[in-house]
């Protein structure tokens, strides 16, 4: 039996040429290769200004900032989703104020993120859970009823659309990342992407210590220096060049690998169906979605215990999964920081306790996916009497 990782990048020769060829060049930092991701991110997101940075924390961390959020501040956060999200906020300052998930679209419920909104409330994050947006939609529509900016988090989700709309349009300033899971996987690296000239400065400036630096003459080089200004508090946030070049190759295939990635799903979803203590995915027909992972959801029936002994099993037959994701109001450190706890955002706390992730990336063939869903299959049935809550 083969090994089935859980994520693997889609890498081609042009990939590797591209990186190659940033090596064999002169700047390693904030040259011709950034340019050219950036103008790629800004084409596939529809947004005038893309600026490229480290990661996609680091993305998400910078957004929140350029809104000048801060002490004293709330955010609504999703429960059901990775931590990077709290801790961004936790990091700038402000207070999180966890919403509980739609069961729908596992977003944040928009009904119960109306009802958290206080004076203190300064910015709403919204994230496309597994890629997914259309639960943004409805998000939006609260931001624009109580006059508050939407911080974008699409870090799983670039490339995804719905109808007329794309992830990266809906936050007044949207962070993306790039990380080993997803379809264009740098290994690390982000993207800031905005229709805001203000924020895009800011955000340009911040992720490089501040700085807004000038030349001598129009078409100096940038290799031969600069006269130094720094204009705010920055951060060492810059993207790599050899990262840039690897972002921009992978884009313009970035069409088919979601093409692929979709394939996949519906491999999934045709063999997974008639489980019934599974419930999947919905693939939409006006859409895609970026497919960074492929998850089910154990019916209540099941609870953590018999979700885990799944993700355990499977990796004992060398098959990816994972736990994806924690209720993050239930993280130790934000427990002992804000006094959060059990039963409050309970969606979320049954999300959390049956959600499992399954391989997804575009070189798996239909026997790896057969063996996956055989294998969960299997252990599925072993499991007699399940615990209830």
């Amino acid at each position: 039996m083969s090994n089935i990782p859980l994520s693997k990048p889609d890498l081609v020769q042009a990939d590797m040429d591209a990186v190659m060829e940033t090596l064999r060049g002169e700047r390693l930092s904030q040259g011709r290769a950034l340019l050219e991701f950036e103008r790629r991110v800004a084409q596939v997101t529809r947004r005038p200004h893309a600026i490229g940075v480290s990661s996609g924390a680091a993305a998400l961390e910078l957004a929140l900032r350029a809104l000048d959020i801060g002490d004293g501040d709330e955010v609504l956060v999703p429960s059901f989703a990775f931590p990077a999200n709290t801790n961004a906020v936790i990091a700038v300052g402000a207070t999180p104020v966890f919403v509980d998930a739609d069961h729908r679209t596992l977003c944040m419920s928009a009904t119960e993120a109306e009802t958290k909104i206080t004076p203190r409330t300064r910015a709403l994050l919204g994230v496309p859970i597994f890629g997914a947006i259309a639960g943004l939609q409805e998000l939006i529509a609260v931001c624009a009823r109580a006059e508050l900016p939407m911080v974008e988090h699409a870090a799983e989700a670039f490339g995804s659309t719905l109808g007329p709309d794309n992830a990266g349009r809906f936050g007044r300033i949207t962070a993306l990342g790039f990380g080993p899971n997803r379809p264009i996987a740098m290994g690390e690296g982000g993207a800031i992407v905005t229709n805001d000239d203000r924020l895009a400065i800011l955000c340009r400036a911040m992720r490089n210590q501040g700085r807004t630096d000038r030349r001598s003459f129009p078409d100096q080089s940038p290799d031969v220096g600069m006269i130094m200004r720094f204009a705010c508090l920055g951060y060492d946030a810059r993207l790599a060049e050899p990262l840039a070049a690897l972002g921009a190759s992978q884009i313009d295939r970035l069409d088919s690998i979601l093409e692929r990635r979709t394939e996949v799903a519906r491999r999934y979803v045709r063999r997974l169906c008639a489980m019934p203590n599974l419930i999947l995915p919905s693939i939409p027909d006006d859409g895609t979605i970026s497919w960074p992972l492929f998850w089910v959801r154990l019916s209540d029936r099941f609870s953590n215990i018999e979700r885990d002994a799944l993700v355990d099993g499977l990796h004992r037959h060398d098959i990816g999964a994972a736990n994806h994701y924690p209720a993050c109001h239930l993280l130790p450190h934000v427990r002992a920081a804000f006094g959060t706890h059990y039963g409050q955002c309970p969606v979320a706390e049954s999300l959390s306790d049956r959600t499992i992730t399954l391989p997804m990336y575009t070189s798996m063939s239909e026997d790896d996916i057969d063996q996956v869903c055989a294998t969960l299959e299997l252990l599925l049935g072993r499991i007699e009497t399940p615990t209830r809550d």
